[in-house]
């Protein structure tokens, strides 16, 4: 019987060499016992390259093991065998102890032969450290200040609210991508709104989208802060200010119908005016009834309100006057009063007249308001 020419042995050989040593000559995997990864806890987040958030353990563990595993084959990271794949196949199972992953690694060399499967086991610890974002954002870090104005006057009390909840909401998106987009802090001042950016790059991308929804004009102002000791160059703080149209109260004229015009979130929100009923339109489908001009914009000065008073009421019409001007009697089909409460004889309603029509408004706010 042939001997192996490494090591002796006799048996059945493969170009010369017994399984062992063919095995180890044609095939070299490593891994070491024990990976660190540097993990911040306040953010969920691990550094390889960059700083990411762990959110899903087993997509960790693959980039982990992929950056970490060393052989002279190409290595396929799998849940289990697959007998088609041609390439060097490696099983990952894994359990949890506190911060470590305890990993046991299938081997399968040869895709076609799993008589030289072989095992390997390593641990990966999430070694606690913070990183740079969460030690800023808890340093009180900022980059850059996002100024909101009116400019025409003070912005009030819900717009202002309004205007932080979308700021807000931009913020916790752009950070999927942007991990410096955090809000530090917000003023609210006499002037405005002031929002404390950790990244000059976010607070320019949210200045963007107020204007593409209010309207207005973005400028910018830099202030020197000193000097970088690592590489002396100077250093800024960049005050970017939006501008805003006038937020004073608008209106949407839409379907035939009126409304309060709001806009919350991606959406806009309109408060029905005759029945406080509200519709919600997403911001590209609202754009694009505007350029249709199926919903027309109307400013609060620009909406004409009367006074009238119910003179007669008939299972199918009201017979409304007016309270000024020339006190001209007229009629309206009743299924055109949207109003939750039924009208009788001597109410006195306000009605909002829009393309020669008069609709019948039952919103208090306007009514308190005009």
């Amino acid at each position: 019987m042939e001997s192996c020419f490494i090591c002796g042995e006799e048996g059945i050989l493969i170009e010369g060499r017994c399984r062992k040593c063919h095995i180890k000559e044609v095939f070299h995997f490593t891994i070491p016992g024990r990976i660190k990864v540097p993990y911040c806890k306040s953010c969920n987040s691990y550094y390889t390259n960059r700083w990411k958030i762990l959110d899903d353990k087993l997509s960790f563990i693959t980039e982990i093991l992929e950056i970490n595993i060393s052989s002279n084959h190409e290595i396929v990271l799998v849940n289990d065998f697959i007998k088609k794949k041609k390439n060097t196949q490696v099983r990952v199972d894994f359990t949890e102890e506190g911060n470590i992953f305890k990993i046991k690694l299938g081997i399968r060399p040869f895709s076609d032969d799993p008589s030289f499967d072989m095992g390997a086991e390593t641990e990966i610890l999430l070694s606690g450290e913070q990183c740079q974002r969460c030690s800023r954002f808890y340093g009180g870090y900022y980059e850059a200040i996002l100024q909101v104005r009116d400019e025409e006057k003070k912005i009030e009390t819900d717009k202002a609210t309004s205007i932080i909840d979308i700021i807000d909401d931009l913020s916790d998106r752009l950070i999927s991508k942007d991990r410096m987009a955090f809000i530090a802090r917000t003023e609210e001042k006499k002037e405005g709104i002031d929002i404390y950016m950790g990244s000059l790059s976010a607070a320019r991308k949210i200045a963007n989208e107020l204007i593409k929804r209010f309207g207005g004009t973005i400028g910018e102002s830099h202030k020197l802060m000193g000097l970088d000791r690592d590489s002396g160059k100077k250093i800024y703080r960049t005050t970017v200010t939006v501008r805003l149209k006038d937020l004073t109260q608008k209106y949407a004229y839409y379907r035939g119908h009126l409304y309060i015009l709001d806009v919350a979130g991606d959406n806009f929100k309109l408060t029905s005016l005759e029945d406080d009923e509200i519709l919600s339109i997403k911001g590209k489908e609202f754009e694009k009834e505007i350029k249709k001009e199926t919903i027309r914009i109307i400013e609060k000065d620009l909406l004409e309100v009367v006074e009238l008073i119910v003179t007669e009421v008939t299972p199918e019409r009201y017979q409304m006057m007016k309270l000024s001007g020339d006190y001209e009697p007229f009629y309206i089909p009743r299924e055109d009063v949207h109003l939750k409460n039924t009208l009788i004889a001597g109410d006195n309603v306000k009605g909002a007249i829009i393309d020669n029509r008069i609709i019948i408004i039952g919103h208090e706010s306007i009514i308190s308001n005009i």
